[in-house]
């Protein structure tokens, strides 16, 4: 049976075993777009509650589906890569971002508490944290020098963060993203496990 014929069936006759093999069929599209999707812009709960919602997901998509516009698979990724886009348009306009020397997570005096400022998630705490940790004590310099000593909000141009830390720019941007590879991979094999 082609996946056409079971959304048709579901969209007709709400067929139960035509959802479950539409679920178990795409399942790993779903969640392969929430990992290239999700994983660097969203925290950790919001990802679980996605996962949650898999095959509430899918179940919509096959009710939604139009088979003259594209394949299922198509629409389901279509679909997924659309919600993860856009709770990240919206984590964007709900946190406004601390300045640099007032996050708890740089300071010095740890036994400082600056008043709290933005809505930090769990997974901004976690990648911070593991900056902080990380073996390379050029990747922490990079980090604030790109992130968070630009002007207004704007991201520091690459040249400038290579001067403070005595390297090219093509020198901090491969730490950088070598680092953000590193971390990507931490976080899913801590978090995410189907």
């Amino acid at each position: 049976m082609t996946d056409t014929d079971l959304t048709l069936l579901i969209q007709n006759k709400n067929d139960e075993s035509a959802l479950k093999e539409l679920i178990s069929r795409h399942s790993g599209i779903y969640v392969d777009m929430l990992k290239k999707f999700g994983y660097r812009s969203l925290s950790f709960n919001q990802i679980s509650d996605i996962m949650q919602e898999k095959d509430y997901v899918i179940y919509t998509a096959a009710l939604e589906y139009d088979p003259e516009k594209a394949k299922f698979s198509t629409h389901l990724a279509n679909k997924t890569k659309y919600m993860c886009l856009t709770q990240k348009t919206k984590n964007k306009k709900n946190c406004r971002l601390v300045p640099f020397e007032e996050r708890e997570f740089f300071q010095k005096d740890k036994s400082k508490n600056p008043e709290e400022k933005c809505i930090f998630n769990d997974s901004f705490k976690r990648i911070l944290n593991l900056i902080e940790k990380h073996k390379d004590p050029r990747l922490k310099i990079i980090f604030k020098e790109r992130y968070f000593e630009g002007k207004g909000s704007k991201l520091k141009p690459w040249k400038l963060v290579a001067k403070k830390v005595n390297l090219s720019a093509q020198g901090c941007i491969n730490i950088h993203d070598k680092a953000i590879d590193e971390l990507q991979f931490k976080i899913e094999n801590e978090k995410i496990k189907l």
